[in-house]
Formats: C-alpha cells, sequence, structure tokens
C-alpha cells in the first residue's frame, strides 16, 4: 500500500483539517507553510501545522516524501472507512513559512490567552499576506444566447451585466446592482439553476508581495550583437535600442533603459523574442534603514558591576558552544532580570550579549516598548552591527515589514529589533532574547489577541533555549518578585557611568552622580499666590539651563492645551457625546497659524472633535472656560516667561507622519531646541547628552487613579523622566512639582531609591491579594444600553461563582460586576469584573463565555 503524505492545517475557520498533500506539491511543502485549502465552497488561507504519512510505509524508498515529522503511529489517527479527503490546492506564498518555535509558541498564546489558534498563527505573519477567494459569476454559453426579455426584472439586470462586463465578483456586482445580499443571492441560484450563468472563484490580491524590478541585458556576446545589428536595418527602434544596450553592457533597469533609448516597452518585448537581450527579474530589498548614515563605535572598557553582570551573561550564552546537541536544545535557558540604574551602561550589556552570539552562529531579539526609543536603539546598534539588523514596527510600510520579515527567515539578518510585535519575528537560529525597558505597560496589546510581549518573549526563550535579558532601572513589581524568588536571576548595576576619551585614545569609563531631585510643594506656591503652572524654583532653575546654553526637558503627560472645559456656575463639564471622557482643548496649528482662534474640544478615546461653546449648554451662562494644563500650555507657558527660547514639542499629536521621531530626535540632538516638552514619549531610554535639567510640571497625573499599579506607573515615570538628565556630566537637576510629596512614589522617586519603593508596594499587594500574589483576569463587557450591560455583567458574575466553587481552591475572589472607570466609550456602555485567584486556568478553560465579552488575561490596567 502506497504511503499517502497528509496535513494538519489551521484555517481562518477557527479550526483545524486534515488534508491530502497532492503529488505536485510534496516536494515542496514545509511545516509552517502558508497555504490555501478548500473548506465547503469556497478557498480559505491556513497555516501547515504538521506532516505525516499514513496508509503505508513512511520509509518506503519509492514514494517521495520529505516530511520534517512523522507520527508514530498514524493509524491510531485515522480509520480506514474515512471518506476521502481533499487536497491541498496551492501554497500561498513560497516565502512565508513559520518557524518550528513559532508554531508551538501560537500554540501557548491560544491556550493561555484564550483565543484561536489560528488568530495566534497570524500574530507570527507579516502584515498585508491575507487574501480572500472571493465568489465570481459569469454568463455561460446559453447565458450569452438567451433572450433576456424572457427572464424576471432581477434575473434580467444581472445576466445583462455579466453578459456585458464579462465575469465579476459578487462584491463588484454588489455595487453595481439593487437590492439585498439574501435577494442577490437568490437571483445568482435562480440563473445558476438554468445554466445561464457559472460560479467561479478569483483571488485577492495580497497588499505585501515582492517589490520585483526588471533589468535588461544583452543575450549575445557583443560582436555577435553587432552583427545582428545589421538585420534591424528596416526595424530601426529596434536597432537603436539594441545599439544603446551594445554601449551599455551592465544590467539596466528597463524603466531607465526605455527612457535613455527613446523606445517603448513594445520595441523590449520584440528584442526579447528574437532573442537578442535577456529580460531579468530581480527581488528589491525595502529597507527602512538604507538612509541611515552612522559611523561606527569602539566598545568601552566595563565597569565592575559591568563586568559581573556580563560574566554571568557571557556564561550563559557560551552554552552554546560547550554543551552537548542535546543539552542545547533542553527547555532551560538562563533568564537574567538585569536592573540598573539609568545611565548605568545596560545597552552596552546588550551589545556585547548580541555580539557573542552572532560570533555564536545564533540571532538575537531586541524589543523596545516605545517606536521613539527604537529609533536611538537602532542608531546605537547599527553603529555596531552595520548590515546585519532588521527593524519591525507599525511605523513601517507594509512592503518594508514584509521585506524585514523575509530577510529574518532566510538568516540575511541576524538581529531583530522593534516593538512588541516583533516579538513574533521569525528567528529560525535565536539564541538571544532582550526585552529592554521590561516594566512598560505598552508591551501589553490592547486588542485581541491581548498578549503581553514580556511573558511571550519568556515562554519563547523556554521553547528555543534562548538566552533571556529583561533590563529596566525600575522593574516591574511583578519581575522584581520573580528575581527574589529564584525564577529569574537577578544582576545589577548601582552606579551611573558615562564614556570618556582618555590620553590613550580610548574610550574609559567614569562614574556619575544621579541627578539631584526636589520636589515643590505646590500647595505652598498656591498659598505664596504663585498662580503659573510653573514653580519659582522650576522657573530659576530653567533660567539658569537656558543661560548656560544646556537643554532642558518639561514632562506633563497629558497631550493637548487644558484638561478639560467647565462651566463656573452650574459645574458642568464638557463630555464626548460618544464617551465617558471629558474633552481636552487643542490649539489645533496648520502652517503656523491656528486653525481655530478659540482652539477645539478633542476626545482622547474616539477623537471626536468639536468648537468650545460660548455658552453652557447646561444652564447657558456665558462663564465656561478651560482647566488644567496639557503640553501644549505648556509651550506657551515657555514662550511667554522666556522669550525667544526655542521648544520643541513630542506627543502624539506631534508624530503623525511616518519618521517624525526620528526627524524631532535629531532635531533635539542637534540643539535646534533649548526645552523639549513632551508625554511618557521621552520619559525612557533616550540618550540626550546636553539635558541638564527635566522639570516635571505635574507628578499626581494619574496618582491617585482606582488601579492598584498607580503607584507604581508613577514611580517608574518619574524615576525614568530624572534619568535623562546629567548623563554625561554632573551637576544636573530634576524638579518634581506635586500637591502629594509625602506620597511613596514620589519619596522614592526623590532618593532613586528602588528598594524602598519595592518593600512598601510588596507590602501593599501581600495585604491586597493583587499580583504577583495572585492572577488576575478582566471580564469586560460593552452595550448599546446601561441596563443591558449590567444584566450581562451580573449572568456572567453568577456562573464564575458557581464554577469557581467547583474548579477553584478557597483562594479566591470576584470584583464587581461594576461599571468600569471609563463607563462610555463610543457610544458603548462598559462593565467589568474581575477574577482574582493563585491560579484561574482551570476555570477559564471550563467557562463557556457568552459573545460581546472581552477577556483580558493578566491585565496592566483595570481601568
Amino acid at each position: 500500500m502506497t504511503a499517502e503524505l497528509l496535513v494538519d492545517v489551521a484555517l481562518s475557520a477557527n479550526a483545524v483539517f486534515t488534508y491530502r498533500v497532492p503529488p505536485s506539491l510534496r516536494p515542496l511543502l514545509r511545516v509552517g507553510h502558508l497555504v490555501w485549502a478548500p473548506l465547503r465552497q469556497r478557498h480559505v488561507q491556513g497555516v501547515v501545522l504538521d506532516l505525516y504519512a499514513w496508509g503505508g510505509s513512511p520509509h518506503d524508498p519509492a514514494v517521495a516524501l520529505s516530511p520534517p515529522a512523522l507520527r508514530a503511529d498514524p493509524a491510531d489517527w485515522f480509520d480506514p472507512q474515512t471518506p476521502t479527503l481533499r487536497d491541498v490546492i496551492d501554497i500561498a506564498d513560497p516565502d512565508i513559512a513559520l518557524t518550528p518555535a513559532q508554531i508551538r509558541l501560537a500554540h501557548w498564546i491560544a491556550d493561555y490567552y484564550r483565543v484561536s489558534l489560528y488568530e495566534a498563527l497570524t500574530l507570527m505573519t507579516p502584515p498585508g499576506i491575507a487574501r480572500e477567494a472571493e465568489t465570481t459569476w459569469r454568463a455561460t454559453v446559453e447565458g450569452h444566447s438567451v433572450n433576456p426579455g424572457a427572464l424576471p426584472p432581477g434575473e434580467r439586470d444581472v445576466l445583462y451585466l455579466l453578459r456585458r462586463s464579462g465575469e465579476m465578483t459578487e462584491r463588484e456586482l454588489r455595487k453595481r446592482l439593487r437590492g439585498s445580499d439574501a435577494e442577490l443571492q437568490a437571483i445568482y441560484a435562480a440563473l445558476r439553476e438554468r445554466g445561464l450563468i457559472a460560479r467561479g472563484t478569483t483571488l485577492a490580491r495580497a497588499r505585501a508581495r515582492p517589490r520585483i524590478e526588471r533589468l535588461a541585458r544583452l543575450a549575445l556576446p557583443p560582436d555577435k550583437a553587432h552583427r545582428a545589428l545589421e538585420g534591424l536595418a528596416r526595424a530601426p527602434r529596434q536597432r537603436d535600442l539594441l545599439a544603446y544596450l551594445i554601449d551599455h553592457p551592465d544590467l539596466i533597469p528597463v524603466p531607465d533603459l526605455l527612457a535613455a533609448a527613446n523606445a517603448d516597452s513594445g520595441t523590449l518585448r520584440a528584442l526579447e523574442r528574437r532573442g537578442l537581450i535577456d529580460i531579468i527579474a530581480r527581488d528589491v530589498w525595502r529597507d527602512p534603514l538604507a538612509l541611515l548614515d552612522v559611523p561606527p563605535d569602539t566598545p568601552p572598557t566595563l565597569s565592575l558591576a559591568q563586568q559581573r553582570a556580563w560574566d554571568a551573561i557571557a556564561a550563559a550564552l557560551d552554552r552554546f558552544t560547550d554543551a552537548a546537541a542535546e543539552d542545547r536544545a533542553a527547555p532551560a535557558p538562563t533568564h537574567f532580570l538585569l536592573h540598573g540604574v539609568t545611565g548605568s551602561g545596560k545597552t552596552e550589556l546588550y551589545l556585547r550579549a548580541i555580539a557573542r552570539a552572532l560570533r555564536l552562529g545564533r540571532q538575537a531579539l531586541v524589543l523596545t516598548p516605545e517606536i521613539a526609543l527604537t529609533t536611538q536603539m537602532v542608531r546605537r546598534f547599527a553603529a555596531r552591527f552595520p548590515g546585519q539588523l532588521a527593524v519591525l514596527h507599525s511605523e513601517l510600510s507594509i512592503g518594508e515589514r514584509y521585506d524585514q520579515w523575509r530577510r529574518l527567515r532566510r538568516g540575511d539578518a541576524g538581529i531583530a529589533i522593534g516593538s512588541r510585535s516583533a516579538v513574533f519575528a521569525p528567528l529560525p537560529n535565536l539564541g538571544l532574547i532582550i526585552v529592554d525597558e521590561e516594566h512598560e505597560p505598552s508591551y501589553k496589546h490592547d486588542a485581541a489577541p491581548r498578549y503581553h510581549a514580556r511573558d511571550v518573549a519568556q515562554r519563547l526563550a523556554t521553547i528555543t533555549g534562548s538566552v533571556l535579558i529583561l533590563g529596566s532601572a525600575t522593574p516591574s513589581v511583578e519581575s522584581y518578585a520573580a528575581a527574589r524568588a529564584g525564577h529569574l536571576r537577578l544582576l545589577e548595576l548601582p552606579e551611573r557611568i558615562t564614556t570618556a576619551t582618555g590620553p590613550d585614545g580610548l574610550p574609559h569609563i567614569r562614574t556619575l552622580p544621579l541627578p539631584h531631585v526636589t520636589v515643590v510643594d505646590m500647595r505652598r506656591e498656591l498659598a505664596d499666590n504663585n498662580r503659573s503652572i510653573f514653580s519659582r524654583a522650576l522657573q530659576a532653575a530653567l533660567a539658569e539651563t537656558l543661560k548656560r546654553g544646556d537643554q532642558a526637558i518639561l514632562f506633563l503627560n497629558r497631550r493637548g492645551s487644558a484638561s478639560f472645559f467647565l462651566c463656573r456656575d452650574c459645574g458642568h463639564a464638557m463630555t464626548c457625546p460618544s464617551c465617558s471622557s471629558p474633552l481636552t482643548l487643542h490649539q489645533e496649528v496648520d502652517d503656523g497659524h491656528a486653525t481655530s482662534p478659540g482652539g477645539v474640544l478633542v476626545c482622547h478615546t474616539c477623537n471626536h472633535r468639536e468648537l468650545p461653546p460660548a455658552l453652557c449648554p447646561n444652564c447657558w451662562s456665558t462663564r465656561v472656560k478651560s482647566f488644567g494644563i496639557g503640553t501644549q500650555r505648556v509651550v506657551d507657558e515657555i514662550t511667554t516667561l522666556f522669550p525667544g527660547t526655542r521648544t520643541l514639542r513630542w506627543d502624539r499629536d506631534s508624530v503623525t507622519r511616518k519618521g517624525d521621531h526620528d526627524r524631532l530626535l535629531d532635531r533635539f540632538l542637534r540643539h535646534e531646541a533649548d526645552v523639549l516638552v513632551g508625554t511618557q514619549m521621552i520619559a525612557k531610554g533616550l540618550d540626550l547628552p546636553m539635558v541638564r535639567m527635566v522639570g516635571v510640571v505635574a507628578a499626581d497625573t494619574g496618582l491617585y487613579l482606582p488601579d492598584f499599579r498607580a503607584g507604581e506607573r508613577a514611580f517608574q515615570l518619574l524615576t525614568q523622566v530624572a534619568g535623562r538628565a546629567g548623563r554625561r556630566e554632573a551637576g544636573a537637576h530634576v524638579i518634581i512639582q506635586t500637591y502629594a510629596p509625602e506620597h511613596y512614589a514620589i519619596r522614592a522617586a526623590q532618593e532613586h531609591d528602588y528598594h524602598a519603593f519595592y518593600e512598601q508596594e510588596i507590602a501593599f499587594r501581600r495585604q491586597t491579594g493583587y499580583p504577583p500574589f495572585a492572577r488576575l483576569v478582566r471580564f469586560v463587557y460593552g452595550a448599546g444600553s446601561d441596563a443591558r450591560a449590567r444584566r450581562a455583567a451580573e449572568a456572567l458574575a453568577n456562573d464564575i461563582r458557581s464554577l469557581a466553587t467547583r474548579r477553584l481552591t478557597d483562594d479566591w475572589s470576584l470584583i464587581g460586576p461594576a461599571p468600569a472607570f471609563f463607563r462610555v466609550q463610543r457610544n458603548r456602555y462598559r462593565w467589568h469584573l474581575i477574577l482574582r485567584a493563585l491560579d484561574p486556568t482551570p476555570l477559564i478553560q471550563a467557562l463557556r463565555i457568552p459573545p460581546g465579552w472581552i477577556v483580558d488575561i493578566d491585565p496592566v490596567h483595570v481601568l
């Protein structure tokens, strides 16, 4: 009996089906390939999960099989009476093949985050490759000869259109015809039953595909080409084109050739048919780093603390050479938490670890939390590893991401660097994973699948046996607790260092003090009749910085010009008509001129916009006014207090186009601005050598939100933004303005004391049972009415309580149901409830969740 090659395919229909591999695809198909497969009457895309033989000996040399994996006993999986299996249609894109590690990671994501396997697999593929098989209709021979007047009006319209326009998709027909989808489907069925039209399928064009460049060259030696000119006397255009190629024997892009020789494509094809020239198609790589020009750097010597940390990391990497092959493949990687104060040299350890991994024939993955941080990180890495980087983040075009994905999969690039989605990069020889600023909440994906890139990276390191480095000056409480418990190896860098050129002309390191932090009590400023948004201490420090010619950063984690718009008579606040969020005042500028003199009110949730009202819509008072501050207001205040000061604003409103992050960073590094005003985009990771002063305009933003991580977020933001000052010279100064100077997060940030903050925060978490002492699962439901959302939340809460008593231990609790903090978003009323348990997995796997619910495993916020 001849063996059949079968394949398990995860389809976009959210199921796994088994298909037969036709003989034509047997030598080509591999695990991880993106394929087309039949499903009922449609063609759908899927990912190959497994290949195996059935019905004969898989070792039969007469069978041309090369499966990467064979099941031990395929007979256990199939009944000989099973109906005949359908064939895989074709490989959708031969360049797209997931690695075995990616497939294993997708299985884990699907199981852990409660999503379908296909959803998890699509995270691993480059964007823009998804294609749909569209149903088409065409008139048959009978349809062309029949008299349309004998048909009902609807059928007559469809047949007339198909006879005139040829084969059309259902989407195109829907645009041209009247009637509902159901009515049109009935018409198609009636015409098909009469034999007047036939059904077909066409594939939509993929948005991501290779960029192909056509090049031309002589197909003959020059002497034979000269003799061929004599035979083209009656074809002068062909003769001129051939003569041009004789004079320019190198490969020439076809558009350039046609323009230079004043020819057209018909002339080119004629010469090709004669065999006089060859047309060659070549891939053109879309490289986002093509214009990047950075000088190479020299690795500096290490400090004692860096050397101790490096010895541990190097020993872990050297396992790839010292251990036996079977030991290297064992899932027992070494995971590190690199805790170093800002400016302590964590990036240099990253660079050395990558260099060691590359020398050992391994690839490296580097994750950064923000595109703004990716910009400067890429420059540092390109200076050390020119030509070896591939960048992956959402600011790239679809074509650029597609090409970067293929470079990594082929092994043409050794380093992948990018934001959270880069954790799914196809790295067949992965040996090192670095998660910079591992504490950042932006590593959590805010749409399904709601994965956390740090946790996914940890699982990927386990699957591939890679070394993992989690780096931060302010580690998350969960990560630091894991290091204390021995699940991560803790490496400490307690001193800030800088590099200076020594007498020998080589870079050497020296220690620097952390910047001095002054906390200003804004209550006292108000009592002393200071109505400015800047305290006297901040004004004096900013004036001194500008006088010295240094640069300053002013940090405020709120965009716009004012926080909200309020009636001073009745207290009514202007809110979004679709959300419960207050509208924020923005002074929108176009070409240097305000688009609206009074500004525009903007919802930061749904982007609803309206002009500020002249009268209160609640009481018709004229006493309506903006309150609070935003980054635009800070810029205006600087201009008023320090005329002539060059300011630069870096927030989401100012980085709307591709490359804006690069342009803003370059301008500030070239000292084209004296003061940088921004939100949390500028608070982490940036190395700005001329910054000597940092001012936190309002440290209380978010401090008292109803979220158990509010204190941790405030401490991390304050510590990180303070770390932007004094990275080259001593004497830097940080001013923190607050109405709560006694808060433990602000006191710890003032002293740069992470350990003091951790001890107080972990005591709070232990007392309240929040992570890391329990895990959370958040359920969110949105409905068009508040009553409906409440009923759904109460019903699910009852189901969870009933199931938890049987599936979980006694140590669990359910918070809610209750309205979410942001109660209304985009006209949807939101209710939520939070399950807290040591291990909620048994309940989550057994719980039947009705449609419409959002399930967030391990949420980073509960608002």
